[in-house]
């Protein structure tokens, strides 16, 4: 498949002084556009061939023109202010490649304000979606009560909302936000002002996504393809030493104390296999996840163990991660640290019994701390290396693909609660228990989060337009309509997911398979 070019983008934040501190402007995208309908954003797109130098930031104005009707500019006197058009008429021949925005303000006497934008960091779509952007984030200040227009064609509503505002919002599910949005959103967060806000973006580090290709013993990856993030984290001078992908028996190291070792199980639930982590810490040999109970499986983590397993650590019970825990506890003496299932489930090692339970905060070993992170499955557990900053992450996450929510045992209000709080634990990286090591573990969250929520939202917005309800099996070829059909008995356990968490909240009601929506 080919790979969707990248072009060159821009955007512009908006902040002006509220009641509650700084507030910046998102607009609403139409539902029927090609990328992200319905989302919040902040005013941008892609460079135009007409836009002069310094090309992006010309992009971020001459976008928040188009888009809301607002030009950040300097006044004769050189102080920063905004030319505020409602009208469409100017703002479409911009958009439709008429005129150039430097000959529209050499008309109107006015000076474009891009030598006064704040930059605030750089974002590029990962490898995937049909369109995607290398896009440089700017703010600019605005008076106090600015007003927005939105041109009506790509975007329908304007907000201005502080960031705090914002992302209780999405937190709750009542606005999508991409991770690019919700990243530029905590970076704004937390000021008195606009001022304040500005006087501290001396001291911002802004974030810029790797963009450059990274070499492994077979040629290089693509930013952003599988493997990328392994790459660059275990090979951090390019030297090539790495091969970019997961080879089911070999033994990795990810650093000196952890090394990886995964199952020949691939599947579609799977992904390359179901991953065994082996640490060395505080002078004890533990073992993460041992997987299948397959015999070169076993094998393999004695000879990387030497035979010495001191403790068995378990995200959870599922049978892709424990049934080889029976024969290393045999051969070896380890003992068990999990917790239990709750009966009747299905997938789930009955036959294990934990020589110790841990809860939320516990320390295995200094640095090697519990978190309690149910939403997969009920009992799951991840395991934080605090000293670097690693997440032994379970079914948290899985590379390349979301992780299946199964009702009863696994459920979404869980899963999403599990995934923000992770947002405000000092993780730097991820190491799922299917793929390879992934960086930018908040914006992982985010993309999760996100993609759940709008999920919800084609959930909504299908059952609106049906006031007796619809049945189920009616209900999930529309919404999830955008994959393969085959792919449709694992999406209708998430849909029931969504379903179960939307009757506990009281949005949804069910009788036998009709779903009806409340309010």
């Amino acid at each position: 498949m080919a790979m969707a070019e990248i072009r060159e983008a821009a955007t512009l934040v908006l902040a002006r002084d509220g009641a509650d501190g700084p507030e910046v402007l998102l607009l609403r995208r139409t539902s029927d556009v090609v990328f992200l309908p319905g989302f919040d954003v902040f005013p941008g797109g892609a460079v135009s061939e007409l836009d002069e130098t310094p090309v992006d930031r010309t992009t971020a104005l001459r976008e928040c023109f188009e888009e809301a009707g607002v030009l950040v500019v300097r006044d004769r006197a050189g102080k920063l202010t905004t030319h505020t058009v409602p009208e469409l008429d100017e703002r479409r021949r911009l958009d439709a490649g008429e005129q150039a925005l430097a000959d529209y303000c050499r008309r109107a006497g006015l000076t474009p304000a891009t030598d006064d934008l704040f930059y605030l960091g750089r974002w590029i779509t990962p490898p995937g979606p049909p369109r995607r952007f290398d896009t440089r984030f700017f703010l600019a200040p605005v008076p106090a009560g600015q007003a927005a227009w939105p041109d009506g064609t790509e975007t329908i509503e304007a907000f201005w909302l502080t960031p705090e505002q914002a992302l209780e919002e999405h937190v709750r599910g009542e606005r999508l936000l991409v991770p690019p949005t919700l990243g530029t959103l905590r970076q704004l967060r937390g000021f008195r002002d606009v001022a304040d806000l500005v006087a501290s973006l001396a001291d911002l580090s802004p974030y810029e996504a790797p963009s450059e290709d990274w070499p492994i013993r077979s040629g290089s990856l693509v930013a952003g393809a599988p493997g990328y993030d392994e790459a660059r984290f275990m090979d951090p001078g390019a030297g090539g030493h790495t091969t970019g992908r997961i080879e089911p028996g070999e033994a990795v190291a990810i650093t000196p104390a952890i090394t990886r070792l995964t199952a020949p199980n691939p599947g579609v639930m799977t992904g390359p296999g179901t991953n065994t982590y082996i640490l060395r810490m505080a002078g004890e040999v533990l073992v993460v996840d041992p997987g299948p109970d397959e015999e070169a499986h076993v094998e393999a983590i004695l000879a990387a163990t030497r035979g010495r397993i001191d403790r068995i650590l378990l995200t959870h019970t599922h049978l892709d991660h424990t049934p080889a825990s029976h024969r290393l506890r045999e051969r070896t003496g380890a003992s068990l640290v999990f917790r239990r299932p709750a009966g009747g489930l299905g997938h789930h090692d009955y036959a294990l019994e934990p020589d110790h339970e841990p809860v939320e905060g516990d320390y295995l070993v200094p640095g090697l701390r519990v978190l309690y992170t149910p939403g997969h499955a009920g009992n799951h557990l991840a395991f934080l290396w605090e000293p670097e900053g690693l997440l032994l992450a379970g079914d948290l996450v899985m590379q390349s693909s979301t992780v299946v929510i199964d009702p009863p045992d696994g459920h979404l209000g869980d899963y999403l609660a599990t995934l923000r709080r992770l947002l405000d634990e000092p993780v730097q990286h991820l190491l799922p228990g299917h793929g390879q090591l992934m960086a930018d573990p908040w914006a992982v969250f985010d993309y999760l989060i996100t993609h759940r929520h709008r999920r919800e939202h084609k959930v909504l917005s299908c059952l609106a337009g049906a006031t007796e309800g619809i049945a189920t099996e009616a209900l999930l070829p529309r919404v999830y309509d955008d994959v393969p059909a085959a792919i449709h008995p694992v999406a209708a356990r998430s849909l029931e997911a969504h379903l179960e968490k939307l009757v506990d909240e009281g949005r949804v009601q069910r009788s036998g398979r009709i779903v009806r929506l409340l309010g």
